[in-house]
């Protein structure tokens, strides 16, 4: 029994012996690939439950009634007839804060409707269905498709044919729009506004959760963007950005001379 596990042993070590030989001839070249793989890999993990982690969900009941307000308050000029914000939450009942901030914290974007949409991959590749939610009848709503893995994500022109569809059953009434004696479409224009976080100055971080973040978002720079994931027409896109803090900075006191 001894022979046979110091025979196993040898082997093993003749194996691990034969293995340093090969990194030393050129192996080490896939070991370098493989660790920066590795690194970008981790990173981009990292970096985005971080920043997953920071942007908190609010309860859209709490803000229903006062984007109703909003929509009817012919005092404040109209930033579009239709609204879109793009959601990563799956649950028409919560919303990213960092949209309603958009829609209300800044100058307020009045709109007709407003709608959150939320993009399901599947695992069935060629599946395309949706499915509406209705907050507030002729103000509010949440979409949510579900797509096959092989479709191509034309969220424009699937989010048109919805809207299309909702307003010949009814179920959207655009009828008392006065910009529609001068359009030709029923249901007015479309505004997609998406989302993009930057890593504020206001930050005091430990280096490696800095390394990460800012590796992050180096990577995200260089990433597709969500206009091309999402096959939306650049024209009906606006990209607003918000500020990432992850450790606020303490600053001094400052005090006034004299």
């Amino acid at each position: 029994m001894v022979l046979i596990t110091g025979l196993f042993l040898f082997i093993e070590i003749s194996f691990l012996v034969a293995n340093f030989r090969k990194i030393k001839e050129g192996g080490w070249i896939t070991l370098v690939i493989g660790a920066c793989l590795f690194l970008v890999m981790f990173t981009w993990h990292k970096g985005k439950a971080i920043k997953r982690s920071l942007v908190g969900l609010v309860k859209v009941d709490e803000y229903s009634e006062l984007l109703k307000r909003l929509s009817a308050d012919e005092n404040i000029p109209k930033y579009a007839t239709n609204l879109v914000y793009l959601t990563a939450s799956g649950s028409s009942r919560k919303i990213e804060k960092t949209a309603i901030d958009s829609i209300l914290s800044r100058s307020p974007k009045r709109a007709d409707i407003y709608w959150f949409v939320h993009v399901n991959t599947l695992d069935e590749p060629y599946a395309l269905t949706y499915r509406v939610d209705t907050i507030v009848p002729n103000d509010l709503y949440f979409i949510t498709f579900n797509l096959g893995f092989r479709i191509e994500p034309r969220l424009d022109y699937y989010f048109g044919q919805v809207v299309k569809e909702l307003a010949r059953t009814g179920e959207v009434n655009l009828s008392e729009r006065y910009e529609q004696h001068y359009q030709q479409s029923r249901v007015g224009d479309f505004r997609f506004l998406i989302m993009e976080p930057f890593l504020s100055f206001e930050n005091d971080m430990p280096f490696w959760k800095r390394f990460f973040m800012r590796s992050y978002f180096n990577l995200k720079y260089l990433s597709v963007k969500e206009v091309v994931n999402f096959g939306l027409d650049k024209s009906n896109v606006t990209v607003e950005k918000y500020p990432i803090v992850v450790a606020p900075v303490i600053h001094p006191p400052i005090t006034r001379e004299g």
